[in-house]
């Protein structure tokens, strides 16, 4: 009997640790579902701070990496702008280089004096007859051509080239024709000057007509006779000079306008108006 009950108590101890054992499991397993859920919790917490850490370094890394290319853009650009000009700079000095390393020609001695040289001769050109190019001849219009290619052609010619043309007989230029005292009798041309009393005119054209008219410009005018200076004083005697050969009058006559016409035995004439003395002697006779 007594073995028995002790079966019986070991197997009562059993259960009992068994349930034990099953109840601290239960809360083993309980408290691990519980820490689970807890660190899944925090985890997922973690890795959306992690997510959204890693999306915010994407965007300043994504600046960063555009930033880091742009300046590899400029860079890059800059360098092939300056390749062109580093490149012209090398191969200038490559050139300058060389051309220090050339050896400038030194004049030589001089040579022996050739012949002298010779003018084209001028002929008068003929009819039908070759030339050859460079020849000069005198064509019947009187210009001076030369011959631009071999040929038979007469100038002027496009196988000719022309030097100098012949000159046309030029006019003989008008002057100013001194005629001395006006002249009715005379015959006058353009640019005649003539004096009538004490001035001067000139012809106008041919053929003027009475002086002073319509055919004659007046060129200077007589002056007024000016008032009389003080008496200066009386001179030494002179020695006696040679006898004065005068002319004489060799024929006289009065015009139309009252001009007293004198004319020389040396070919000189000489007018002296009358009308003022007539006018003035009818004046003071009345009549």
């Amino acid at each position: 009997m007594h073995s028995g009950n002790g079966h019986h108590s070991e197997i009562a101890t059993t259960d009992a640790d068994n349930a034990w054992a099953e109840y601290v499991n239960g809360l083993v397993h309980q408290s691990t579902l519980d820490a689970m859920h807890v660190v899944s919790e925090e985890f997922a917490k973690l890795i959306a701070d992690l997510n959204e850490a890693f999306n915010k370094n994407i965007d300043v890394f994504d600046a960063k990496v555009k930033a880091a290319i742009a300046t590899c853009e400029r860079a890059t650009a800059e360098m092939h702008s300056t390749i062109p000009a580093m490149i012209d700079e090398a191969v200038a000095k490559h050139v300058a280089q060389a051309m220090a390393n050339i050896r400038q020609p030194a004049d030589g001695a001089p040579g022996p004096a050739g012949p002298p040289g010779k003018l084209e001769i001028v002929k008068d050109h003929v009819e039908g007859q070759v030339y050859y190019e460079r020849d000069l001849v005198v064509a019947g219009d009187g210009a001076l051509y030369q011959a631009e290619r071999d040929t038979a052609a007469t100038p002027p010619h496009i196988d000719w080239r022309c030097i100098t043309r012949a000159g046309r007989d030029g006019k003989d230029a008008l002057n100013f024709r001194i005629e001395g005292t006006f002249d009715r009798a005379a015959k006058y041309h353009r640019l005649s000057i003539v004096t009538l009393n004490g001035s001067c005119f000139v012809a106008r054209h041919d053929d003027p007509g009475p002086c002073p008219g319509e055919g004659w410009q007046l060129l200077a005018s007589a002056g007024k006779r000016g008032q009389p200076g003080p008496k200066g004083e009386r001179g030494e005697r002179g020695s006696m000079g040679p006898l004065a050969t005068a002319p004489r009058i060799a024929s006289s006559e009065i015009d139309a306008e009252y001009n007293l016409n004198l004319r020389y035995t040396d070919g000189s004439r000489d007018t002296i108006p009358l009308r003022p003395a007539f006018a003035q002697f009818f004046s003071e006779t009345g009549t």
